[in-house]
């Protein structure tokens, strides 16, 4: 089975592929707040370059969150569209999930968290049987190293100014980028163990109001 992933979660726009056994081909682009305009050519591209038919594709996987309100929408109407033009199975995985998998082999207990906005952050605290997308909660920047203690952090997405002195350590940043095939390939499993969801129920995992629900005060 072939599996196409998109992550517009962040300013870094990625998609990928992979089946099975390996992953088939990947792009990534720092498209900033122009995921729109990229991204279905990000994705004909790749299947062109790769030579696989869009009728081959088993499955999408998409980045559901946390990340970018607008961002998260862009890639989770262009997958469903995708999911149900072609007719295939779609399911929504996050950025945190993927990332935790690929460092648990090296950190026994360590924190993930990406900036929402200035002053607040998403942290999720990974360890041994942790269900991450349960985990993921929202804290105050000024909580944020009294959260975390001396654990490791890793972030995702764009880097705040300062961000070096807000924890005491640090996982590498080159350790900490999801590229579009790895969330096909972590799609590949999720599918292939009965993990789906309905197009009519998927929405972005969104921890934090956007701005639009603060501003008339909706929760």
């Amino acid at each position: 089975m072939i599996v196409l992933g998109i992550d517009s979660s962040t300013d870094k726009l990625a998609v990928g592929l992979a089946d099975d056994t390996r992953i088939i081909g990947e792009s990534r682009l720092d498209s900033a707040q122009e995921h729109t305009s990229h991204i279905i050519g990000m994705i004909d591209s790749l299947l062109a370059k790769m030579a696989v038919p869009k009728g081959d594709l088993g499955g999408v996987a998409v980045a559901d969150g946390p990340g970018s309100f607008t961002g998260l929408r862009i890639g989770m109407a262009v997958a469903k569209g995708m999911a149900l033009a072609l007719n295939i199975p779609i399911v929504g995985v996050s950025t945190f999930e993927v990332t935790s998998r690929r460092l648990q082999p090296e950190f026994d207990v360590f924190y993930l968290t990406a900036m929402v906005r200035k002053g607040e952050y998403y942290l999720c605290r990974v360890e041994p049987g942790v269900d991450v997308r349960r985990a993921i909660v929202l804290v105050d920047q000024e909580w944020l190293a009294a959260a975390v203690g001396s654990f490791p952090v890793g972030l995702l997405g764009r880097i705040p100014e300062g961000w070096p002195k807000m924890v005491s350590s640090i996982i590498p940043a080159d350790k900490m980028a999801v590229s579009g095939g790895e969330l096909a390939q972590f799609g590949v499993e999720c599918l292939a163990s009965g993990r789906t969801n309905d197009l009519a129920d998927l929405e972005p995992l969104y921890i934090a109001p956007s701005q639009a629900e603060r501003k008339f005060g909706r929760k």
